[in-house]
């Protein structure tokens, strides 16, 4: 079964950066993994390009390479009906965003008021430059630890 856990905090809180460094630690523990970012609006694809005008005609458009797929449509943002489409060819999605959905989180803060921000949903550690008492606390460039805590949960 696919589980879910997202990152959630601030913008420039160090979400991104934590995400590319902890998942190719997943990757080696034997997890398939999908990233779901929230993006308030994005161009994946370019003006002149064939899958650029079949898209722009009214079509999805899955462009496949030997070794890349990608998919461009127009789905609602909706991350419950992102994960039931996608879920099935992950083990482990992460979302970076999607603060209002209650899924479990990771919490990346800049300060410790933030933490009242990103209180819905299970909250199974707090990433910081700073302890957060209640809180399993964990430096921002503690990839690592962060991998551990993410395989522990994913196996509980």
């Amino acid at each position: 079964m696919t589980k879910i856990l997202s990152f959630v905090g601030r913008s420039n809180s160090g979400k991104t950066t934590i995400i590319e460094n902890v998942v190719p630690i997943l990757k080696n523990h034997g997890l398939n993994v999908l990233v779901v970012k929230h993006a308030k609006q994005f161009e994946i694809d370019r003006e002149g390009k064939d899958s650029y005008r079949i898209f722009r005609s009214g079509a999805d458009v899955v462009i496949a390479s030997n070794d890349k797929t990608a998919f461009i449509g127009r789905l609602p943002d909706d991350l419950d009906f992102i994960c039931e489409v996608f879920g099935r060819f992950y083990d482990l999605i992460i979302t970076e965003g999607f603060g209002r959905a209650c899924k479990d989180r990771i919490v990346v803060l800049n300060c410790p008021r933030e933490l009242s921000d990103y209180n819905c949903g299970r909250i199974i550690a707090v990433v910081a430059d700073f302890n957060v008492d209640g809180y399993v606390s964990l430096r921002k460039n503690d990839y690592g630890g962060i991998a551990k805590i993410i395989i522990d949960w994913f196996h509980s």
